[in-house]
Order: C-alpha cells, then structure tokens, then sequence
C-alpha cells in the first residue's frame, strides 16, 4: 500500500470525535465519582457507559479506516527517534482507546447491569461474578484511563511541539481544510 499524502476527511472526523468524546468522559468520570449517589449520579454513569460504548464504535471504525488508507509519512527532517516514538505512542493509544472501553464494558456487565445503550437497547456481556469481579476489572479500567489520559497530554504536547517549535504541518494535516 502506498501512503497518502494527507488524511482523509474521514480519518480527521474520526479523530477529533474520539478526541471530544475522550475529554468528555474524563469530564463525566470525575463527575459522576465525586457527586455522591443519586439520580444525577445515575445519570451520569449512564451517559459514561453510553459514550463508552460509542468510542468504541469509533475507534474500531477508525482502525478499519487506517488499515485500509493507511497514513501519510512523516514531515521531512523528524529524527528518527521522533518517528519511533510517534509509532510507539500511537499504537498505544489506540491500544488504550481500545482496551478502556471494553474493561469498562466487561466490568460494568459483570457488577452493575444492564448496559444500555442511552437507555434503549441492553449490550450487557454475559460476564458474571458481581461486584467482586467487576470492581477488579474496573480498577482496571481506571488505571488504564489513568494511563489514558497521561499518553493523550503527550500526544497533545508532541502537536503543539511541532506546530510552535518546529513550525512543520504535522498538526495542520490534521486539521479540516488541510
């Protein structure tokens, strides 16, 4: 397969909406944990797992997109240690963008069902065990959004790196119109 030499206009919305809906469940994570129960409470769980599952879907999509498009290369004159860590981080994240989720999913179901999908359709997976075995995939969930979070600050510097200190088109490739 060849590289492209930018983006398509997919690839950007699929990122910038997984990008969104990340900040958004951090938002809602921290919220919902620090509210203290009750209906908003609930709702916010709600929301949480909904937008999970939603993430999910995307990041699959988004996979699917750059397995069969592919990437462009990077910009002329990255060292090559720069271009390693760029794969490293990148696989991670959609490693993480991935795994998060689906611990979410698992844990959710097996403690705390029904998973629904904004209060419609149930997408609970047959897991059981209660809280016992839920809570023990949840703290995995956590420290997994925990790692998350931290690798998508890195990601965040790394573009503002290049766009500010370098003044190369790594993060302009990204942008709509571009």
């Amino acid at each position: 397969m060849t590289q492209p030499a930018s983006y398509s206009a997919t690839q950007k919305l699929l990122h910038w909406a997984v990008a969104l809906i990340i900040v958004e469940q951090v938002i809602v994570a921290l919220a919902m944990t620090n509210v203290g129960q009750g209906p908003l409470q609930n709702q916010l769980y709600e929301w949480h797992k909904s937008f999970g599952l939603v993430v999910l879907a995307l990041v699959l999509a988004r996979l699917l997109v750059r397995l069969s498009r592919g990437a462009p290369a990077p910009e002329a004159g990255i060292p090559a240690w720069q271009r390693r860590a760029a794969r490293v981080s990148h696989a991670a994240l959609y490693l993480l963008i991935l795994i998060v989720p689906i611990l979410g999913w698992a844990g959710t179901s097996a403690c705390c069902a029904p998973v629904n999908l904004f209060w419609g359709p149930s997408l609970t997976l047959p897991i059981t065990g209660g809280m016992p075995v839920g809570g023990a995939i949840l703290k995995v969930h956590a420290a997994g959004a925990f790692a998350l979070v931290a690798l998508v600050a890195l990601h965040v510097a790394a573009a503002i790196h290049h766009h500010v200190v370098r003044r190369d088109g790594t993060l302009r490739r990204m942008l709509a119109g571009h």
